[in-house]
């Protein structure tokens, strides 16, 4: 006898089918809707049940009790509606699809999963892992949605849009995007400048660009005695920043070293509008909305905006501004962008060379592409191996030693191992670090950029300039600014990538919205666990700090104190400066840093929170004890000395901060930006 007896058109297959999946579909909302609730209950006890699998017994037992219960229920109601259903002489397909339709509220038991950040607090790993699994059940289940939405919501939907005034319709989704972009540039110049009043920036990196763009101002060019004590007009060796004369006349309204932020904070937040220009000509308005807040909340960005200030994320405005206008055919914008962006940075035009080879291989602005691309190429090789050349040497290209040839070094050894060696080259990249790594650039973008084989080529940048570092951890760090040789380019491929997948026959529109819905998921959960929005001590690591968003009473004290002591620096005074006090003395020709020595500055200011490093404290020593500078005033825990000043006071400063037992000695922080790292 056949299954399920003679059936010829296979219509009760299909219904009998369809019934058991409606019941499966049941059990597991039932059971997922539970499983949310129960862990709502115990958040307080969510912590440590996440990371370690600590409850007790008999609450596990009865969550488990109450999570069959759940599926047992749901089984049985709609079981009965089953029956009931088919006695109107109904199918199960609608009860199905009915389900389908509710199916992403299985998702919700990783609310609560994803909102118990002190669980996956510097656990990072862990979480990228969960939020793999997220997504992929998010795209899942939101495309069968889309699938199964029943004609009753849509018309509701389309009727509800019907009332929207036109105005709003046409430009509320750019308007959106432009609120997005100011309340990041407001929020992230807050606190990033609270960041800096805090004392927490150094002179590593912001010293530096600090003091270029104010010797800049005052007609030094690439003028830096911070990094190049000796032969401060050398720094063209280490990098080539015209950038400085792009944001010059910004500067030149406050120099001071909060203007940087506010500078970088900006631009990197106004990244989001042409960003969503560009995505509008691939994708749907509200996509390309999408896609705009995605950037936004990206958090290995975040964490670059703390990491002091650097050109790198600065250009990423430019450089999303020249694919805009590339894209768009707006020759003039093309012009002032391509240009802006070029200067950066000496490693910029890499990724501009990469984005002209891609336009004229596609096809799609093949004579400009060429251009774009001969230009950046030309412009990088001069810069690189003839200006930094000329300039002098320093330990860069030492990143890349591990590929280096036998008996030989440099970025020509790089290249000849790249282009004889590709298998050896690969066993240095897949190393866990460096998977993690793209982890955390991939997962919140749920792997887009990665769906179309050509849209590889945005990898090329990231890939050259960071995984190939084989002996320096920074550039292949989610929380320093090299990630930004990656993001922009990353974010530009998001569009052509869902453009590609809505061009499917299978429904690849409602493929496309579910992909895109999958990236919000994972940008949403990781942005609140790792990003700065929450404004959570903890949340956002910038280079190798934790952020904390407060400002206690005794920070406030501290800085004001500080404040005091700088009042008695000249202005055009040369000064030395300890790593953390540097950056607010730094709006002046010439400053140095104090891991080097003073270099014979007029004044030395220093703290008493910084002789644990290395290299200040013994010089600091040695300047006081050579009485070459004198004690000219103290307050809280800083000093400010003067040369040929009165030393009078120095045996009691010796006493008070040399006196007691040396604190453990600690390397001076590294140089995130590289100041020839």
């Amino acid at each position: 006898m056949p299954f399920l007896g003679s059936d010829p058109t296979g219509n009760r297959r299909r219904r009998f089918g369809s019934a058991l999946r409606a019941l499966t579909l049941a059990a597991v909302l039932g059971a997922t809707l539970t499983l949310a609730f129960e862990l709502a209950r115990i958040e307080r006890l969510l912590a440590p049940f996440l990371t370690s699998n600590e409850l007790s017994m008999e609450r596990r037992m009865a969550m488990l009790h109450h999570v069959a219960f759940g599926a047992g229920t749901t089984v049985l109601v709609a079981a009965l509606v089953l029956i009931l259903a088919r006695r109107a002489g109904r199918s199960p397909e609608r009860i199905e699809r009915l389900l389908w339709f509710l199916s992403p509220a299985m998702l919700l038991p990783a609310v609560p999963m994803v909102l118990a950040n002190l669980a996956w607090r510097g656990k990072h790993g862990d979480l990228l892992v969960v939020v793999v699994a997220l997504l992929l059940a998010t795209e899942v289940l939101a495309f069968r949605s889309f699938q199964a939405i029943p004609a009753g919501v849509a018309a509701v939907w389309r009727g509800a849009a019907h009332h929207v005034p036109r105005w709003l319709h046409r430009h509320g989704p750019f308007l959106l995007v432009i609120a997005g972009a100011l309340f990041y540039a407001g929020f992230m110049s807050f606190y990033t400048v609270r960041w800096h009043y805090k004392l927490e920036t150094g002179n590593y990196d912001l010293s530096i660009n600090n003091n270029l763009i104010y010797g800049a101002l005052h007609g030094k060019f690439l003028f830096s005695p911070v990094t190049m004590p000796e032969d401060p007009a050398a720094y063209g060796a280490i990098h080539v920043k015209l950038g400085t004369y792009v944001l010059l006349p910004l500067y030149a309204l406050y120099p001071r070293a909060e203007t940087l932020y506010v500078i970088q904070s900006a631009l990197l937040g106004l990244g989001a509008l042409p960003l969503f220009a560009f995505a509008r000509r691939h994708v749907s308005v509200w996509t390309a909305v999408a896609i705009a807040f995605a950037y936004l909340i990206y958090y290995p960005m975040h964490s670059v905006n703390f990491t002091e200030c650097n050109y790198i994320p600065t250009a990423t405005f430019f450089v999303l501004a020249t694919a805009w206008a590339l894209e768009a055919r707006r020759w003039v914008w093309f012009t002032l962008a391509f240009l802006a962006a070029s200067l950066m940075r000496e490693d910029i035009p890499i990724g501009l060379a990469v984005m002209g080879a891609f336009y004229a291989i596609s096809g799609r602005r093949p004579r400009m592409g060429i251009l774009m691309a001969a230009i950046s190429t030309a412009w990088f090789v001069y810069l690189r191996f003839f200006w930094m050349e000329n300039k002098g040497e320093w330990w860069f290209p030492s990143m890349y030693k591990g590929l280096w040839s036998p008996g030989e070094q440099g970025f020509g050894s790089v290249i000849k191992t790249l282009a004889s060696n590709p298998a050896f080259v690969l066993t240095r990249l897949v190393e866990e670090d460096r998977l993690y790594y793209l982890l955390h650039l991939f997962v919140p973008l749920a792997f887009l950029p990665a769906r179309r084989w050509y849209l590889w080529a945005a990898f090329i940048p990231g890939l050259v300039l960071t995984l190939l570092a084989t002996d320096y951890k920074p550039p292949t760090m989610f929380s320093f600014q090299y990630v930004m040789h990656w993001t922009p380019y990353l974010f530009l491929a998001i569009p052509a990538a869902l453009a590609a997948i809505a061009s499917r026959p299978d429904d690849g529109r409602g493929r496309a919205r579910a992909a895109t819905a999958a990236m919000l998921v994972s940008s949403v959960a990781l942005q609140y666990n790792y990003g700065a929005f929450p404004a959570r001590d903890g949340s956002v690591k910038g280079g190798y700090k934790i952020v904390e968003f407060s400002f206690t009473d005794e920070e406030r004290r501290r800085y004001a104190a500080l404040e005091d002591v700088m009042e008695l620096i000249p202005k055009d005074a040369s000064v030395a400066a300890t790593e953390n006090v540097g950056p607010h003395v730094s709006s002046r020709v010439m400053m140095y840093a104090a891991r080097y020595g003073p270099y014979d500055a007029e004044y030395y200011l220093a703290s008493m929170k910084e002789l644990g490093l290395k290299q200040t404290r013994p010089k600091l020593k040695a300047a006081l004890e050579s009485k070459r500078y004198g004690v000219l005033f103290r307050k809280a825990d800083f000093a400010l000395m003067k040369r040929g000043y009165d030393t009078s006071g120095n045996a009691q400063l010796l006493a008070d901060w040399f006196g007691k037992v040396d604190p453990p000695e600690v390397d001076e922080p590294d140089p995130p930006e590289g100041e020839g790292r």
